[in-house]
């Protein structure tokens, strides 16, 4: 039991990297950097929506590693 309840962290923690580090992280900074350039420059909005992008691989990786190391743990 304590496997299949590894392996299904493991898959999670996939999962949820990569929807949190590609679509929250990435695509939502693209889209805030675009939404805070039109049709007034919002300077915060811009800076947050850079962050984003330039964070989102080490968020996708956290929540891999997180979940992950928990899973690995579970099967071992």
């Amino acid at each position: 039991m304590k496997t299949i309840i590894g392996i299904l962290l493991i898959i999670t923690g996939i999962g949820l990297g990569l929807y949190v580090g590609l679509w929250v992280m990435f695509v939502g900074g693209i889209v805030q950097l675009i939404q805070s350039c039109t049709p007034a420059i919002n300077a915060i909005g811009i800076a947050v929506g850079l962050l984003r992008i330039v964070c989102a691989s080490a968020v996708g990786w956290f929540c891999v590693i997180i979940l992950g190391g928990i899973g690995k743990a579970l099967i071992e």
